[in-house]
């Protein structure tokens, strides 16, 4: 076990690092986190609102695929 305690922006890091590898996780979600991350504009709004979009998204996909088989 290593003993060196490490900083909150290396725990960060390596958590985007690797959160692509972690089973389940939905891409598209992760992308916006990272693109966020990287922006420097990782706010509990911020998250709210791309969480929003990206719902959104979703529900308007699934409407044109109903609309599309009607």
């Amino acid at each position: 076990m290593n003993n060196e305690i490490k900083s909150g922006k290396e725990v960060i890091e390596e958590f985007f690092a690797g959160i692509l590898n972690v089973e389940g996780v939905d891409p598209k979600t992760v992308e916006k986190l990272l693109q966020l991350y990287r922006e420097d504009k990782l706010t509990d709004v911020n998250i709210q609102n791309e969480l929003e979009e990206l719902k959104q998204e979703e529900i308007n996909s699934i409407k044109e695929k109903d609309n599309a088989e009607d």
